[in-house]
């Protein structure tokens, strides 16, 4: 079996006046939110999704491939450029995501969804999946990557030869921040690296940084509105997260509580507790869990647990000291 779901449900009276909402022919909520960019270093949160490219039944899997009800050459419908994932909607695997191995998909040419069982984005193992995708509805999308979010600007973003120079975007790889800069040849870099990057996918659940050298812009994203539990497995260590739906959130509403089991959070002092750090003006403030079970900043002795300080457009980074790698948001939306 897979994970209990440990997070607590929003009622829609927190929607934000960001969401504007309607519904769909297929019953999809669908909107869109801007956020302002200022000049230097902005954390970005991207919680809406693309269009699901098919949503079905999985009738079985057996090796890294699944069988999609209705499908007879599903790979002809991918862009051999482009990322794909498939995310589970029903069963004990629901909230659970796994990217596709593209090339493979389409080479199969039949039913299948090849599933890149490699993928660090993969939410569970797929070598673990065995029978638990049978029956199982599930859903197909585009990654979203950086030449989208690009795209999302009111203003082009600028590019040059250096990073110095250029608007680039931030992900934390290996415990560091690594930057993506913007060429002026309208291509994506990495330093050290002459590949383009205009692809590189940003995952659900995932934040970045917006670097603007010069002026500022506006990031609109539109898209659909999540309505489905969503795995969010922790590492142990520093991660940098965003929203997995387009709610404005408390701590304890993403299930920061202090407890002494394998996967809790952890209560101490600014140095050992569990903690999650947001830019508020131009400053990284941590908020630090206590063994009490309040969530205090430095230099404020009240109880943030409960109040709703973590917004949908912005990504934080969070702290653990123990990993949890079933940790499931329960759909905010009934």
């Amino acid at each position: 079996m897979k994970k209990t779901n440990l997070f607590a449900i929003l009622t829609l009276a927190a929607t934000p006046a960001f969401l504007h909402a309607q519904i769909t022919s297929y019953s999809d909520i669908v909107g869109y939110q801007t956020k302002t960019i200022s000049t230097g270093l902005n954390a970005v949160g991207l919680p809406l999704l693309n269009s699901d490219l098919v949503k079905t039944s999985a009738s079985s899997f057996a090796g890294s491939s699944v069988t999609l009800a209705g499908e007879t050459n599903f790979g002809s419908k991918l862009n051999s450029a482009k990322s794909y994932y498939l995310e589970v909607y029903s069963g004990v695997l629901k909230g659970d995501r796994f990217d596709l191995d593209t090339a493979a998909t389409i080479a199969a040419a039949n039913g299948t969804a090849v599933l890149n069982s490699a993928s660090a984005n993969n939410t569970y193992p797929a070598a673990s999946i065995a029978a638990q995708l049978d029956g199982a509805n599930i859903a197909i999308r585009e990654h979203i990557t950086l030449a989208q979010l690009e795209s999302m600007s009111s203003t082009p973003l600028l590019g040059s030869s250096s990073l110095a120079s250029s608007d680039s975007v931030a992900f934390v790889e290996g415990g560091s921040l690594v930057y993506y800069y913007k060429k002026g040849d309208g291509g994506w870099r990495r330093t050290g690296s002459s590949a383009d990057f205009s692809t590189k996918v940003i995952p659900p659940g995932v934040g970045v940084f917006v670097k603007k050298v010069t002026s500022g812009t506006t990031l609109t994203q539109s898209g659909s509105v999540r309505d489905n539990d969503f795995a969010r497995p922790y590492s142990s260590g520093l991660s940098l997260v965003a929203a997995g739906y387009p709610l404005d959130r408390s701590p304890s509403g993403i299930g920061v509580t202090p407890g002494a089991g394998a996967t809790d959070w952890t209560g101490g002092t600014p140095a050992t507790g569990d903690s999650i750090s947001l830019i508020e003006g131009s400053s990284l403030v941590r908020y630090t869990l206590k063994p009490d079970g309040s969530l205090n900043k430095v230099g404020n002795s009240s109880d943030f647990r409960n109040s709703t300080i973590i917004s949908a457009t912005d990504s934080q980074f969070i702290k653990r000291g123990r990993a949890n790698a079933d940790n499931v948001e329960v759909d905010p939306v009934p």
